[in-house]
């Protein structure tokens, strides 16, 4: 059971590395979870994720696909 998580989390990052790169804005933050700008916002913040580059804060990728496994329990 311990391997599916990993498996899900490496499926979904190939995923999100597809579209988005290796960072992604707010916005493609809340395109993946299907919520508002601040709803994300929110999720990220409680997550303590971002990464502030110049003026804007992206988000690691590999980060977003982590929590985005672990928060719908995709592991089943």
């Amino acid at each position: 059971m311990a391997g599916t998580i990993y498996t899900n989390i490496a499926e979904k990052r190939r995923i999100l590395r597809e579209i988005y790169g290796g960072m992604m804005t707010l916005t493609d933050v809340a395109r993946e979870l299907g919520r508002t700008r601040d709803v994300a916002r929110a999720w990220v913040r409680g997550l303590g994720l971002g990464t502030q580059i110049g003026k804007r804060v992206y988000y690691e990728t590999d980060e977003i696909a982590k929590a985005i496994v672990q928060g719908r329990g995709m592991c089943a």
